[in-house]
């Protein structure tokens, strides 16, 4: 049992409390401190999740957008301002559902980034391999109804077809209905029009959605993802209400994913707000977060980004203005939306009763994206043959493809350095909260924390023991993740020891990030970095502006050498394509 952190007496009237590493928010004069009973029922768990979400979108993180309902779950729990996730989708989604490292779980590449001699290979099934058993598994196991709706990635209805073509092995357990889910609907692919079954790319053109393992041919025709996914989530949860059992709902909507799109009245709401341009958008949220407590007030808003072809919004023409601003306004209606679908299963949950003893978790999966495909010379064409009208009148309505630049993902980013897919901390930083009434503090806390460690988490909240090795006769790898409980509950101030080192990486292409203390090292990619090993102190420079490297030659390299050792243990294959 935990040893609770002695914590020491404050006058009233301050906003917030500070206890080694953790801020417990106030409500009129006391700190909602933990209860612990052994005759609670287990409780019910649900966990959403945002696509492509930047770090300080949400109102709670200082952005502009209206998001009500998630910042009020916020502030019913514990934010964690320190926490971290892969630079993209699925090698996230692979440790989230599992607590075992990305490679382990099958995802050391995406199977849509496989390169030529990583296929094949152990560690680079890029599905989810049977090494690993799921979170969803081990609650069904135990008793619980488990519900997923929303974006899977982690293998599609061609996964077996491919994997036979490329080792001659017959595969299954690719759907969620598979890995635990009594109950899904499912996206199978990363991404794709939130309107129909339209794919995300010339090279996936049609998207794949299955009901209980079964694939789908057609959608309701008011389709709309995130509505959808909203809708059948109740469904599911209403089908077994009456029945006593706890039940895990996974909602991994698909918003704010591009293609941009969203109804009209949430659009409209946002043109005039983001017709101010990214430069004074991104220093309103500079400021916010200031005041916030989330960054220290001696910190300088880090100059405009230069890559990517990047300018200043002055340098804009007023119709380069004005359709830039409304790609903005999009996204930002995408986020809005997804609040008040949050917003909606919440209050139908209050309605049932099925509130107060249920663990939420909102988080997003990795960085803002800027990747402007709408405008990439291989996805011209296909717009056009598909008929899309990217017009400014039409921009995010179903027929039309919208994407955004890095200009917009650095506002989204603030005030990290890069976004998704970068190893920077603009694409590994990302926001999460988890509630728990009388269990869970009411505050905010910087201790490191990573997606592997949610399962682990949950799985001690829900009286759940992981199978360790071995899971129903099968070898599978034991959890790397550990419990945020300690933290969450004010009995520790960190989850890890300031010497343990903790390694991210994907693609293969030479990036990597390792994580120790408050130290981080970190190797990007022309565009965004040099190929060496940079070393940043994120307590005092999150920004990751100050390279101490060559100050703290004996901290690098040593931590280089924790990453050659996690390189060899996740057998990481270098992409033969890259020099």
């Amino acid at each position: 049992m935990y040893k609770k952190i002695a914590q020491f007496a404050f006058a009233t009237g301050f906003g917030t409390l500070s206890v080694i590493g953790i801020s417990f928010l106030q409500g009129e004069g006391e700190v909602k401190a933990s209860k612990r009973s052994s005759s609670i029922e287990r409780p019910n768990i649900v966990m959403l999740i945002a696509d492509d979400m930047g770090y300080s979108d949400l109102a709670s993180y200082g952005g502009e957008i209206e998001t009500p309902n998630i910042d009020a779950l916020i502030g019913e729990g514990m934010m964690l301002t320190n926490f971290h996730t892969a630079p993209t989708c699925s090698p996230t989604r692979s440790m989230l559902l599992t607590g075992v490292d990305n490679h382990d779980a099958g995802v050391g590449n995406m199977l849509e980034k496989l390169a030529p001699n990583q296929i094949g290979q152990p560690n680079y099934e890029g599905y989810l391999n049977d090494k690993v058993v799921t979170l969803p598994t081990l609650l069904r196991d135990s008793g619980y109804h488990t519900y997923m709706a929303g974006k899977w990635h982690l293998g599609g209805v061609e996964t077996p077809e491919k994997v036979k073509a490329v080792t001659g092995e017959e595969i299954s357990g690719f759907d969620p209905y598979e890995r635990g889910f009594s109950e899904s609907f499912t996206l199978l692919e990363g991404a794709g029009d939130h309107y129909s079954m339209r794919g995300f790319s010339p090279y996936f053109p049609v998207n794949d959605y299955t009901l209980n393992g079964e694939k789908l041919t057609e959608l309701p025709e008011d389709f709309y993802s995130t509505k959808d996914f909203t809708d059948k989530m109740i469904e599911y949860v209403e089908s077994n209400r009456k029945d006593g059992k706890p039940f895990f709902s996974y909602l991994a909507y698909s918003a704010p994913h591009t293609p941009y799109q969203a109804p009209k009245e949430y659009i409209d709401k946002y043109v005039p707000i983001y017709e101010a341009g990214w430069d004074e958008i991104r220093a309103q949220r500079f400021t916010r977060m200031k005041e916030l407590g989330l960054i220290p007030k001696y910190l300088e808003l880090p100059a405009r980004w230069t890559v990517q072809g990047m300018k200043s919004w002055d340098s804009l023409s007023p119709e380069e203005q004005k359709y830039s601003a409304k790609k903005m306004a999009t996204y930002a209606a995408m986020i809005d939306y997804l609040d008040m679908s949050i917003g909606r299963y919440i209050d139908y949950l209050k309605e049932v009763g099925e509130y107060e003893n249920t663990i939420f978790i909102f988080m997003t999966d990795n960085g803002a994206d800027g990747h402007d495909r709408q405008n990439w010379d291989d996805f011209i064409p296909w717009i056009e043959e598909e008929g899309m009208d990217n017009s400014y009148e039409n921009m995010g309505l179903p027929n039309s493809y919208i994407t955004r630049d890095s200009n917009w993902s650095q506002v989204s980013a603030t005030p990290h350095w890069s976004e998704k897919s970068t190893h920077a901390q603009g694409g590994l930083a990302g926001s999460f909260a988890i509630s728990y009434p009388g269990f869970i503090q009411v505050g905010r806390t910087g201790a490191f924390s990573s997606v592997k460690d949610v399962t682990p988490t949950l799985l001690e909240y829900a009286g759940v023991e992981h199978p360790g090795s071995l899971y129903k006769g099968r070898e599978i790898h034991p959890m790397a993740g550990k419990s945020m409980r300690p933290v969450l509950e004010g009995f520790a101030e960190k989850i890890y020891a300031d010497d343990e080192a903790i390694a991210f990486e994907i693609f293969g292409k030479g990036e990597a990030a390792v994580y120790m203390g408050d130290w981080k090292l970190v190797r990007l990619n022309p565009g965004w970095g040099d190929k060496t090993w940079k070393l940043y102190n994120l307590a005092l420079d999150p920004t990751e502006t100050k390279d101490l490297s060559e100050i703290y030659p004996d901290l690098r390299d040593s931590m280089i050498k924790d990453y050659e050792v996690y390189a060899e243990e996740k057998q990481i294959i270098p992409d033969n394509r890259v020099n």
